[in-house]
Order: C-alpha cells, then structure tokens, then sequence
C-alpha cells in the first residue's frame, strides 16, 4: 500500500479509538448513575420494610389490648 492510504487507515483507526474511549466513559458515567438509583432504590425498599415492621407492631399490640378487654368483659366464646 501506499503512504496515502496507510495515513488514511492510521487516521479512521484513530477516530474510531476515539470514539471507542467516548462511549467508554460515557457508558461508565451511566453505568455509575444506575449504580447510585439503585442505591437509592435499595434504601428506600429498606425504609418500607422497617415502616411495616413498625406497623406489624403495633397491630399486634393493638391485638392484644383487644383480647385483654374482651376476655374481661367476657366477651368471648369459650
């Protein structure tokens, strides 16, 4: 091949590489975006499950206040 032609595959294969390390970073910026959502998303998801742990709680609580008032009240069937 000529010296031409070399200098033209040595510029479209530095453009490529270019390109190549563009998508790169911006796929890893992206891919860190997704990483802290998901974070986010998995704190949140912890949050609600301690909120219905709390309220599982106080249902039950709530449970046996009830028993105790209708065993002394007799209100119960035996």
């Amino acid at each position: 091949m000529g010296s031409e032609t070399d200098n033209v595959i040595i510029e479209h294969l530095k453009a490529l590489r270019n390109e190549l390390r563009s998508f790169k970073q911006e796929t890893e910026e992206n891919f860190m975006v997704v990483k802290n959502r998901l974070s986010s998303v998995e704190d949140q998801l912890v949050g609600i499950h301690a909120d219905i742990a709390g309220l599982n709680r106080r249902a039950d609580r709530i449970d046996e206040r009830l028993t105790r008032i209708e065993r002394k009240n007799d209100l119960v069937e035996a």
